[in-house]
């Protein structure tokens, strides 16, 4: 089943943009007649008619919709470090949302070797993540900040924190600190390259983050974050 993308399916009707357009009637040659299945990120799945295949402008008929509720189990959000090579935080980026991240965040640390995302970018990867993957749900992406902004944030009483750092060879893992909490929201996070610097440390837990560990291989950024999520929705699966 091929998803398409619409931000708001309030109507009786979509249009899709010129991109959306060339997609649907040039690669996958659809045209008027055809069923087609949109999504509008929030949990709406809707079967469309297209009425007109132009493929600069296609436009339909919608004949019905359904909500899906989103799938129970533990919150996911990922906060992280961009790595200094683009393609690399982009592909963990794609993989997380495919795994079903609920929400990532970009934060630079003194370490950092990158300051700056195409958030535009992201969101693109983010859409297109979803409807490969047939979910219903689209990932919050927020911009980034720095680590000292980030924790001046207000976070929900109910989140568990997180800080992946290996100090010692007894830092308890992630996955053992969660399955024994079993939280209804995690927030997990990764550090530059170069890792957190004990000041940074310093700072997450007096805002109340645990220390943990991913394992005993030290792992590069964006290796780190997608082994983050995998372990958070294979714990949710296992609970499920």
């Amino acid at each position: 089943m091929q998803l398409f993308y619409l931000p708001h399916l309030n109507t009786n009707s979509f249009e899709f943009s010129e991109e959306e357009s060339k997609h649907c009637i040039r690669v996958l040659r659809k045209k008027k007649g055809d069923a087609i299945t949109l999504i509008d990120g929030k949990g709406t799945e809707a079967i469309g008619i297209i009425e007109s295949d132009n493929p600069k402008k296609c436009s339909g008929l919608i004949q019905q919709k359904t909500l899906h509720t989103k799938p129970q189990g533990t919150s996911i959000h990922l906060v992280i470090c961009p790595t200094k090579n683009t393609d690399r935080i982009e592909w963990m980026l794609e993989k997380c949302i495919e795994l079903g991240v609920d929400q990532i965040s970009f934060i630079y640390c003194e370490n950092s070797e990158r300051n700056k995302i195409n958030l535009e970018r992201c969101e693109k990867i983010a859409v297109s993540a979803i409807k490969q993957s047939k979910q219903f749900y689209l990932p919050q992406i927020n911009s980034i900040q720095s680590y000292e902004q980030f924790m001046q944030q207000k976070d929900s009483v109910r989140t568990e924190k997180y800080i992946c750092w290996c100090p010692t060879a007894q830092t308890e893992t992630l996955a053992k600190q969660v399955a024994q909490s079993k939280p209804s929201s995690v927030q997990v996070l990764v550090g530059p390259e170069g890792d957190f610097t004990i000041k940074e440390i310093q700072l997450a837990e007096k805002h109340g983050y645990k220390t943990c560990s991913l394992g005993n291989t030290i792992l590069r950024s964006e290796t780190a974050g997608l082994y983050a999520v995998t372990v958070l929705v294979a714990l949710n699966q296992l609970n499920a």
